[in-house]
């Protein structure tokens, strides 16, 4: 006896079973009724795919173009300050994106520029031609991109150590006026550029180091009182000069630099090279960056030089000079320089000051001098103290030199006249020039330099050597007091740093 469940069954599986024949058969029937269909479901599905190549290579444009504005501001950037800025923004867009790319029509880059933010905004936007939207009367998709590129600058202490040489007084060669006054106005501009409108800016710190035969050790426009000079107890040495037991150094009242004897009444403020004419390079520091004791020698401070009424080594003084004329031949000091050094610091006016301070040029070339005191002020171990010893930032740290001549061996060059008085003897200054850039380097400081006025193919040789690079940016050429001034401004753009901010 079936119940009312399967009875049910049998009752639901009867009344849809004619639907189900009708449908198969329906499936199986050819003659045309299911390409209706077909056709009708080609047509939307046609249009879709083209939607999506249009919009496709609408989305290839829109990444080419972006690419195109990041490369552009980039550009843009590193040459914020320079003439031909726009310029190079719309080179490297072309560049990037091509005239014809997928048959776009582009409009822009329009450029806009924040100088007090030091910031560049692109924006530009292309018309991509459509191939199967147009069917649906959309002729062209528009995109558009943009992009912000900030000039940020990482943590920077810089020295300028700038040549102050009697020849630097010579024209610089563009009919503007002399060599010192084409680097002074070189000089304030890289600080300008640096600094921006601001009077002061947190993590850059600039130095000056003004240097000819010698370099004054002093703080830029400080006075020496004799009187003042104070004493510090040390462990007990032998003074590399006299050859005496000693356990005192000497300070002067505006110097942070230690000296081996105290400084008479009438010191100028320049310190002897240290170097010992042994044959023993092991003995000497001139190429070495603070106090410190090296072969047999203990180099814990400096040897002043003295006016020329000391007689100290039996030095006589040349009659007809009133400033420095001591040495063992009688007539090493002469021309130290009158400015001092400015030690690092923020404030713009200050580093301006010094820089047009810079006057009176005087005196031979000694390159190693010039570089040596740069990398002591930019560093923060003693004697110059200004740097941060431990920051917990990135921070990059270069020096700057510049030069119109060729390391010159003779009275005042520092190393009292031992290398002999003529060019000749200068092969060996330039030895020591080398090793001195080489610690320098290894020491992690960005060597900068600018061959002025001077087109010596050997000074070149020399001088390309001795920087980070041989070639741009770490080594220039400039001819004369115009290309200086580009030369400057592209030293300037390349220690800023550049990030996209968007």
């Amino acid at each position: 006896m079936k119940t009312w469940i399967e009875l049910g069954h049998g009752l639901a599986a009867r009344w849809t079973a004619a639907p189900r024949r009708w449908l198969r058969r329906l499936h199986a029937d050819n003659r045309g009724a299911v390409l209706v269909f077909v056709a009708f479901s080609i047509i939307p599905l046609i249009g879709f795919v083209g939607i999506g190549t249009d919009v496709a290579r609408a989305y290839m444009v829109k990444s080419r173009l972006s690419s195109a504005l990041d490369a552009a501001g980039l550009a843009g950037g590193r040459n914020f300050y320079s003439e031909h800025r726009d310029a190079d923004i719309n080179m490297f867009f072309d560049t990037n994106f091509p005239t014809g790319f997928l048959n776009a029509a582009v409009t822009g880059p329009t450029i806009t520029v924040d100088d007090s933010k030091e910031t560049i905004y692109l924006t530009a936007e292309a018309d991509v031609p459509t191939t199967f939207m147009a069917l649906f009367g959309f002729d062209y998709i528009t995109v558009s991109s943009a992009t912000e590129v900030t000039r940020q600058m990482i943590a920077l202490d810089v020295v300028l150590a700038i040549d102050m040489s009697g020849s630097m007084t010579w024209s610089d060669g563009s009919g503007g006026g002399s060599r010192i006054e084409a680097a002074r106005s070189a000089a304030t501009e890289l600080v300008n550029i640096l600094f921006g409108d601001n009077i002061e800016k947190q993590y850059l710190n600039i130095g000056v180091v003004p240097w000819s035969a010698k370099v004054n050790v002093t703080y830029a426009g400080t006075y020496f009182n004799s009187g003042s000079t104070t004493s510090q107890a040390v462990p007990n040495f032998i003074n590399p000069e006299t050859g005496a037991s000693q356990s005192v150094v000497y300070f002067a009242n505006n110097s942070p630099v230690p000296m081996l004897t105290a400084p008479p009444y009438g010191w100028k403020g320049c310190v002897f090279n240290r170097f010992l004419d042994d044959g023993n390079n092991n003995n000497d520091a001139d190429v070495l960056m603070g106090p410190i004791t090296t072969g047999n020698a203990d180099w814990v401070g400096w040897q002043p030089i003295f006016p020329g009424t000391n007689y100290q080594w039996g030095g006589e003084p040349v009659s007809g000079y009133q400033d420095c004329r001591l040495s063992v031949n009688g007539g090493e000091c002469e021309r130290c320089i009158s400015h001092g050094i400015t030690a690092l610091t923020n404030q713009k006016a200050t580093i301006l000051s010094a820089i047009s301070g810079l006057t009176n040029p005087t005196g031979t070339t000694n390159i190693t001098q010039g570089l040596g005191w740069g990398w002591r002020v930019v560093k923060p171990a003693a004697p110059f103290t200004e740097a941060v010893a431990n920051p917990e930032y990135k921070r990059q740290q270069a020096i700057v030199l510049l030069t119109d001549g060729e390391n010159v061996a003779g009275n005042g060059d520092g190393y009292k006249a031992t290398f002999g008085l003529n060019n000749a003897a200068a092969d060996k200054m330039d030895a020591r020039l080398r090793t001195l850039a080489a610690n320098i380097k290894a020491d992690g400081v960005i060597i900068y330099v600018i061959q002025f006025a001077n087109d010596g193919t050997d000074l070149q040789i020399l001088l390309k050597e001795i920087a980070s690079g041989p070639d741009t940016p770490y080594y220039y050429y400039a001819p004369d007091g115009n290309t200086l001034q580009d030369v400057f401004k592209e030293v300037a753009n390349h220690l800023s740093e550049l990030r996209l901010s968007k």
